[in-house]
C-alpha cells in the first residue's frame, strides 16, 4: 500500500490535468471529478492517471503523414503565385528603370562608368596587396607544387599545407580589395554595396578554385591522392571552376536583381532559372567525362582482364540525370510558391549528390593507406582487403543514399524523425545501430588478429600434399609457432563469435547471465558424458606444451608412423609416406618417437669377399666420405661426415661393413644413395666388388658315392633335401637382419 502522502500526490496531479486543457466537467451523476477520485482506490487512481498521460502523449506526437493533409495548401500557393507573377510582369518597365537608377547611384552610365573603373581598380589593388605580401608563400606554392610522396598522409599534408596557403594569399587579397569600396564610397552609396557584392563573387570563384586545385592537384602529380591522369585532373578542375563561376555570377545577378528595385516575387522564376543553369553545367560534365567517372570506380588488378560492366556502370549517366533533373524540379516547384524551407531542406541533398564522387574516392584512398600499413600485411590480406573495402565502400554509398533520402522526404513533408518516436521502433533501431557497429567492430577486431597471426606463418603452397611426394619423409617439420598458431586462430575465432553472439542477444534485450549459469551447468554434465573428448584435449594440449611434435615431422606413435600433416585441438593427423592418411586422438598416444627432430644418424652395411682388405676399404670410404663433404648441394647437409665402421659381423660368405654418417632430418635418403653410389664405385676402382650371397654344401664320400648311383628322381630328391637344410642354416636371425629403416612399410 502506498502512504497518505503519495495517495495526495496522485490526487492533485490527477485533478490538475484535466485543467490543462478543459474546465473540469460534472460527471453524468451529478458528481463532481474530485469526488469521484475521493471514491477511488489507490490501484484506480494510478490507472487512470497513466491513461490520462498516455492520451496526452499521443496528442502531443506529430503525425508523420500530415504531408498528406499540405500538398493542397502547397497547390493552392501554387496557383495564386502564377497571377501574382503575371501581375509583376506587368509592372517590369518600372521596376527596370527603378533597378537602373539604383544601381548607378542616380547618375545613368556615368554611374554605371564609375562602378566598372571602381572594380577593376579593386582587383588591381587587390593583387597588387596579394602579391606584396604573399611573394615568400608563392615560392613555398611552387615547392610543393614540385613534390612527390607515395603515401596519402603525406600527400594530404602537402596539399593542406598548399591550400593554406593560397587561402591566405586570398585573405591579403580580399583586405586589400576591400579598401578601394570603402575609401571611395560613402557608407550608404548603392555602389558601395554593389562593388562589394562584386567583390564577393569573385573571392567564391577564387575560393572555389583553390579547393579544387587542393583536392584534384591538377598541376601536382606528384602529390595527387587520386588515381586519375593529369589532363583529366586538369578537365575536371576547369569545370569545377566553371560551375563556381556561374553559381557565383547566379547569385550577384539575383541579389543585385532584389536589391536594386526588382519585386522579390520574381524570384519564383529566376531562381528556378539558376538552378537549371547549374543543373545543365553539371549534365554536362558528366555525360562528356562519364568514361572517365567509370574508370575511376573499376576495380581491377594490375595486368588482369577488366571485369564485365554491370548494369550501374552503363547506366548510371541516365540515372544520375533522372535523379538530378527529378531533385532540380521538386526543388524549383518549392522555390516558385514560396516554400523557402522545404527548398533549403533539399539543398543538402542536392550538395551531397554532387559531392558522392569526391567523397566516395576519398574514402576510397583511405582505405587503400590503410590497407598498406605494415601491421595488417600477411599473404592472405590483399584478398581479404579488396573484401573489406568493398564492404566499407557499399556501406558508405548506401549511407549517402539514405542521407540523400531522409533531406527529400524532410522536405516533402514527411517529418521522417517523429517515425521513430514509437518506443518500439526507437528501440528496434537503437538495436540494430548497435549490432551493426558491433559485427564492424568484430570483423575489424577479426582483421586485425588473423593478419597479426598470418604474419608470423609461412605461406601455404598449392597442392602441399601432391609437393611431398617427392621427398621421403623424415624431414624437417615446421617451427613451434607455425605449429600452435592455427590452433590459436581457430580458439580465437571461436571466442569472437561467442562474444558477438552473446552481446548481440544482450543487445536484444536477452539475459545472458542465465544462459552462462546454464551453459556452466551443461558443461558439467557434458563433461562427465564425454570423458574420452576432455581427455583428448587435455592430453593434446599437454603434448603440444612439451613441444613432442610438430606440423610437417615424421614420428611414430600409437602404432602408426607418418608425417604430421594437421594438428586439432582433440586429434592429428598424420600422412604415411604411402599416401594414407590416419587421424589419431591425442588421448591414444603413449609415446611419441619423433624422426625429424634436430639429427639423423644412418648406418649402412654392404658385403665384401673374406680376402678384403680391412684398412684400405677403411682409406676408401674415408676418402669418399670426404668428397661428399666438399659437395656444393650435400656439404651443408652434413653434420658428421660418412666414415667406416669396420667389420660388424662375419657370415657365411662374406664379411658385412657397416658405414654410417650424421646429417639434417630428410636429407638422409638422398645421401644414403650418393654414398652407396660412390663407395660402390671407388671399391670397383681398386678391385673389390660387393659379395653375392652363397651357400657351398660338403658331403660325406659316402652320400657322394650314392648321389653318382642314384637315379635321376632319387637323385633330385637328395639335392632338394640338401638345400632345404642348407638354406635353413644360412638364414640370418631376424636380430642381424633387423635394419633401421623407417621408410619400409613393415620394418617396425
Amino acid at each position: 500500500m502506498i502512504t497518505s502522502a503519495t495517495r495526495s500526490l496522485l490526487f492533485c496531479l490527477l485533478l490538475l490535468l484535466p485543467f490543462a486543457a478543459v474546465p473540469a466537467a460534472e460527471a453524468p451523476d451529478g458528481q463532481t471529478s474530485a469526488e469521484r477520485v475521493a471514491q477511488m482506490s489507490d490501484t484506480a487512481v494510478r490507472a487512470a492517471l497513466t491513461q490520462e498521460l498516455e492520451q496526452r502523449s499521443i496528442a502531443d506526437k506529430q503525425n508523420p503523414y500530415d504531408v498528406l493533409k499540405t500538398m493542397q495548401v502547397s497547390t493552392q500557393d501554387f496557383e495564386s503565385r502564377l497571377p501574382q507573377i503575371q501581375q509583376s510582369l506587368a509592372r517590369w518597365p518600372e521596376q527596370s528603370q527603378r533597378f537602373w537608377a539604383s544601381i548607378s547611384d542616380q547618375r545613368g552610365w556615368d554611374g554605371i562608368l564609375d562602378l566598372l573603373l571602381a572594380f577593376g581598380l579593386t582587383l588591381l589593388v587587390g593583387i597588387a596587396v596579394e602579391n606584396l605580401a604573399g611573394w615568400k608563400l608563392r615560392q613555398i606554392s611552387a615547392d610543393i607544387l614540385s613534390r612527390t610522396s607515395c603515401s596519402l598522409s603525406t600527400s594530404i599534408g602537402y596539399l593542406a599545407v598548399l591550400t593554406l596557403v593560397n587561402l591566405v594569399r586570398l585573405g591579403a587579397f580580399f583586405l586589400g580589395a576591400l579598401l578601394v569600396p570603402v575609401l571611395r564610397y560613402a557608407p550608404g552609396s548603392s555602389l558601395r554595396t554593389t562593388l562589394i557584392m562584386l567583390l564577393l563573387a569573385v573571392i567564391l570563384v577564387r575560393a572555389a578554385a583553390i579547393l579544387s586545385r587542393g583536392l584534384l592537384a591538377p598541376y601536382a602529380r606528384g602529390i595527387r591522392p587520386f588515381h586519375m591522369e593529369c589532363q583529366d585532373a586538369r578537365n575536371t578542375y576547369f569545370w569545377f571552376i566553371a560551375f563556381a563561376t556561374a553559381y557565383a555570377l547566379n547569385r550577384l545577378i539575383n541579389e543585385l536583381l532584389y536589391h536594386h528595385g526588382i519585386e522579390p516575387v520574381l524570384q519564383s522564376l529566376t531562381i528556378p532559372l539558376s538552378g537549371l543553369v547549374l543543373t545543365l553545367i553539371i549534365l554536362a560534365y558528366l555525360w562528356r567525362h562519364r568514361y572517365t567517372i567509370t574508370q575511376l570506380f573499376i576495380e581491377s588488378s594490375p595486368g588482369a582482364t577488366p571485369p564485365t560492366p554491370g548494369f550501374l556502370q552503363q547506366h548510371w549517366p541516365i540515372l544520375a540525370t533522372t535523379w538530378l533533373l527529378l531533385m532540380w524540379g521538386l526543388w524549383s516547384y518549392y522555390s516558385f510558391v514560396g516554400d523557402t524551407a522545404s527548398a533549403d531542406a533539399l539543398t543538402p541533398a542536392w550538395w551531397l549528390t554532387l559531392a558522392f564522387v569526391l567523397i566516395d574516392r576519398l574514402l576510397h584512398a583511405v582505405l587503400e593507406a590503410l590497407c598498406r600499413t605494415s601491421w595488417l600485411q600477411s599473404y592472405s590480406f590483399e584478398q581479404r582487403s579488396l573484401r573489406f573495402k568493398q564492404v566499407i565502400q557499399h556501406g558508405s554509398r548506401l549511407l549517402l543514399l539514405g542521407v540523400a533520402l531522409f533531406f527529400i522526404s524532410e522536405a516533402l513533408g514527411f517529418n521522417s524523425m517523429s517515425m521513430f518516436q514509437a518506443s518500439v521502433a526507437e528501440r528496434a533501431l537503437k538495436g540494430a545501430i548497435n549490432i551493426l557497429v558491433l559485427l564492424l567492430l568484430a570483423y575489424i577486431s577479426w582483421q586485425v588478429i588473423l593478419s597479426a597471426i598470418e604474419r608470423r606463418l609461412p605461406e601455404p603452397r598449392d597442392n602441399e600434399a601432391i609437393a611431398a611426394l617427392d621427398g621421403e619423409g623424415g624431414g624437417g617439420g615446421a617451427t613451434r609457432v607455425e605449429t600452435l598458431l592455427p590452433m590459436v586462430r581457430s580458439f580465437a575465432y571461436a571466442i569472437l563469435i561467442i562474444i558477438v553472439a552473446l552481446s548481440t542477444l544482450s543487445i536484444l534485450g536477452v539475459e545472458i547471465g542465465p544462459l552462462l549459469a546454464g551453459a556452466g551447468v551443461a558443461g558439467i554434465a557434458i563433461g562427465f558424458g564425454a570423458q574420452k573428448l576432455v581427455q583428448d584435449i587435455l592430453s593434446g594440449i599437454f603434448f603440444l606444451l612439451d613441444d613432442a611434435f610438430r606440423r610437417g615431422e615424421y614420428i611414430e606413435c600409437a602404432g602408426m608412423r607418418g608425417t604430421v600433416e594437421q594438428i586439432s585441438l582433440r586429434s592429428m593427423r598424420l600422412r604415411h609416406h604411402l599416401g594414407a592418411v590416419q587421424t589419431i586422438p591425442y588421448g591414444e598416444i603413449q609415446t611419441v618417437k619423433n624422426l625429424s627432430r634436430d639429427w639423423v644418424t644412418m648406418k649402412l652395411e654392404f658385403r665384401l669377399p673374406y680376402d678384403t682388405d680391412v684398412e684400405k676399404v677403411r682409406k676408401i670410404i674415408k676418402k669418399v666420405g670426404q668428397q661428399m663433404l666438399d659437395d656444393p648441394e650435400m656439404g651443408p647437409n652434413f653434420l658428421l661426415p660418412l666414415k667406416s665402421q669396420g667389420v660388424m659381423r662375419v657370415e657365411e660368405s662374406a664379411l658385412i661393413f657397416r658405414m654410417k654418417f650424421t646429417c639434417k632430418p630428410g636429407e638422409q635418403w638422398i645421401i644414403r644413395r650418393e654414398a652407396y653410389r660412390r663407395v660402390k664405385e671407388a671399391l670397383a676402382e681398386q678391385g673389390i666388388f660387393f659379395a653375392h650371397r652363397s651357400v657351398h654344401v660338403l658331403l660325406p664320400d659316402e652320400l657322394t658315392h650314392e648321389l653318382h648311383q642314384a637315379t635321376p628322381a632319387t637323385r633330385a630328391a637328395i639335392v632338394e633335401s640338401v638345400a632345404s637344410a642348407a638354406a635353413e642354416a644360412a638364414e640370418t636371425p631376424p636380430a642381424l637382419r633387423r635394419n633401421n629403416r623407417i621408410d619400409d612399410e613393415d620394418a617396425s
